[in-house]
């Protein structure tokens, strides 16, 4: 997993924040064909992998944007208190796009504008109201023509922070400092610096904290929204469902209260406890319709003997030590669990461990321990995972429908084990 970072500094040579950049190797540059692609995982891995603060400190995190990443409203995903977007010089700078910033700036988002070299931009006019800093790439502009610029700039935008980009020599940087330029970046300072681990899931307590929640049956729509906004890939990837095509919206939607009432609070139920599987199981796909599979044949072996939801969740929270590559018992002690469920978990004791025992051993065609569950009819149990079966099946579709082609989990279905 890499990251790029590029240091911007102040007059005084002040870090004041990086540039994060798309990179997919351990080079200064990157290459990519989809910049809307490059966008979303660059946002996704600062979000979700490194974390802002690993990444820039206490300083501002600069992210390029495409028009399509602000017309889907995913920004919203990022703090705007931490972030500046950056409207790449590709953006075409059109009514939409306009339309779009100053939505955004109204929700507090600051913005900046990527090599300017020119105040001629078509639509340049009609955004620079609502820009904090304007990148000026100085590099490749004679010294008057970045005089003109920078007198042109400070007359069409006097509040903006202006930035000499691709600053690589001492000479340079007195220059533009002289000039009046408050921000500066370049190799000059230094080159970008690829961050590189090996890619790693989410965290499992906020992870399995919200996919407990999630199961109560009682749940609000506001609770789930609280949920949801805490728990940045689950609202990143709601935002992005409920913006697709497949959801039928005509306007997209930046609110996550907005995206839960249009999907529904049990599809919000359902999509919220395969994102969480699916995002931390990304290296054995199966293991989501393993979990999936357990709770829907957990429900049904102790209809009428527990509640629904406590089984379902205990069926789905079975996996999660090989999910998170954790023991069992340090995920458990962090989540906020009923001792029913813990202990089905930890010591398989209770109606609800009985049946997760039941289950495993129904998995893996162990008739011997089987027999020892004798609570549970063999006959009901031939039917209930034929109904889970199905029940994982269309989850995985759910599934392969939001991830589109490319992230596609494997097989359609788990198959397991059956007695004879």
């Amino acid at each position: 997993m890499f990251i790029g970072r590029q240091p911007i500094l102040d007059v005084h040579r002040h870090r004041r924040g990086y540039e994060l950049l798309f990179r997919n190797a351990v080079v200064d540059d990157a290459v990519f064909d989809d910049g809307d692609a490059a966008t979303r995982l660059v946002v996704e891995q600062a979000l979700l992998d490194w974390g802002l603060r690993t990444l820039v400190g206490d300083g501002e995190a600069f992210v390029n944007v495409t028009a399509e990443f602000l017309h889907s409203g995913l920004f919203t995903v990022l703090p705007p208190e931490r972030v500046v977007l950056e409207v790449l010089e590709s953006v075409a700078l059109d009514r939409e796009t306009v339309a779009a910033v100053k939505a955004a700036a109204g929700l507090g988002y600051r913005f900046a504008l990527d090599d300017i070299v020119s105040t001629s931009v078509v639509g340049l006019e009609q955004i620079l109201p609502f820009v904090e800093v304007i990148k000026v790439e100085v590099l490749s502009l004679s010294e008057a023509r970045v005089r003109d610029l920078v007198r042109e700039l400070r007359l069409a935008a006097p509040k903006a922070r202006l930035l000499a980009e691709k600053v690589e020599t001492r000479a340079s940087f007195e220059f533009c400092r002289d000039l009046g330029f408050d921000l500066f970046q370049g190799y000059f300072f230094a080159k970008p610096e690829v961050l590189q681990r090996d890619a790693r899931p989410l965290g499992a307590d906020a992870a399995m904290a919200l996919l407990s929640a999630v199961q109560d049956p009682l749940i609000t729509i506001d609770h789930l929204a609280d949920l949801a906004s805490t728990d940045p890939t689950l609202t990143y990837r709601l935002l992005k469902l409920v913006n697709t095509s497949a959801a039928g919206l005509v306007e997209p939607t930046d609110s996550v209260k907005q995206a839960i009432v249009l999907l529904g609070i049990d599809y919000v139920r359902q999509i919220a406890t395969l994102l969480t599987l699916s995002t931390n199981s990304a290296g054995n796909p199966e293991l989501v319709t393993l979990a999936v599979t357990r709770a829907h044949m957990a429900r049904q072996l102790l209809d009428g003997q527990c509640d629904a939801n406590v089984a379902f969740t205990a069926g789905l929270l079975s996996v999660i030590d090989v999910v998170f590559g954790a023991e069992m018992a340090e995920l458990v002690d962090e989540l906020p669990i009923s001792c029913e469920v813990r202990d089905a978990l930890l010591l398989g004791e209770g109606r609800i461990g009985d049946a997760l025992c039941f289950i495993r051993a129904y998995e893996q065609a162990d008739v011997a321990t089987m027999s020892r569950y004798d609570m549970f009819d063999a006959e009901l149990s031939t039917e209930a995972f034929g109904r889970s079966t199905v029940h994982a099946i269309e989850f995985d579709r759910q599934l392969a429908v939001l991830t589109g082609p490319t992230g596609r989990r494997g097989r359609a279905a788990h198959h397991t084990a059956r007695p004879a």
